[in-house]
């Protein structure tokens, strides 16, 4: 995270940063014991197989994904191409480009939250088939995930309308 981005969040905003990352972390070392413990008996000593054990495999990997994407969203450690916004360091066109990808980006997530929240309602009434879990548990972390970025979002174009008005 950038020393700019580390300065203007707040005490209680990294602490929620640290829950996220714990739970990511939690979900990946959960889903790196299941996929192993899955590989060794299927091809191990026992020649078994559990059919729960996809199922929660693929809600570990759901929860991992879209919690560590609205992390990386947030400290703005996912992989960009900045090109142009490197070639217009230090001018008002990168304060203008900031926002404006940020629009394009609100648009964006308001997309991926809606759909999300779409399917999570009509998974309502769904279970999986081994463990009887609610399906809306997989799907409910696009929305939450969604929600966070829109935050995030909100939060970095507001810093560059700010920007723009300084340098007015």
């Amino acid at each position: 995270m950038s020393q700019d981005a580390a300065a203007s969040t707040s005490i209680g905003a990294r602490g929620f940063q640290a829950v996220l990352r714990w739970i990511s972390a939690v979900c990946l070392v959960g889903l790196l014991a299941m996929v192993c413990a899955v590989i060794l008996l299927r091809i191990g000593v026992l020649d078994v197989s559990f059919g729960w054990s996809d199922e929660i495999i693929e809600l570990l990997f759901a929860w991992m994904v879209f919690l560590g994407t609205a992390i990386v969203w947030n400290t703005r450690e996912h992989i960009v191409v900045d090109l142009i916004p490197q070639m217009l360091a230090g001018t008002r066109a990168a304060q203008v480009l900031e926002l404006v990808a940020s629009a394009l980006c609100l648009v964006f997530l308001a997309v991926f939250t809606w759909y999300g929240w779409l399917f999570t309602v009509q998974a309502r009434g769904n279970t999986s088939p081994m463990l009887i879990l609610p399906r809306e548990l997989w799907y409910i972390a696009i929305p939450i995930a969604g929600i966070m970025m829109i935050w995030h979002t909100l939060r970095q174009g507001m810093a560059a309308i700010r920007a723009l008005g300084k340098n007015y």
